[in-house]
């Protein structure tokens, strides 16, 4: 399985929008820093996940995450 996920940083200034084939042990490299993106910022939470079968799938929504369109419906339904 894959899946798309949005992370938020506790205080809820940053967010970051990913894919991965490990939910739980993606989050512990955010906030282990060792991901060059979201080193700076911690510690992380995840406020939002989706699974897929096909990785594909997953990356086409990380795409829609990260449009306008996708950043209004997450304001909106997270």
């Amino acid at each position: 399985m894959y899946y798309t996920y949005v992370i938020e940083t506790l205080d809820g200034k940053h967010r970051y929008v990913g894919h991965c084939k490990n939910l739980n042990s993606q989050l512990n490299q955010h906030n282990a820093r060792n991901v060059k993106a979201t080193r700076d910022n911690r510690p992380w939470k995840i406020i939002h996940s989706e699974k897929f079968k096909v990785k594909n799938d997953a990356i086409y929504r990380e795409k829609f995450f990260k449009s306008v369109n996708g950043e209004s419906w997450l304001k909106e339904n997270v």
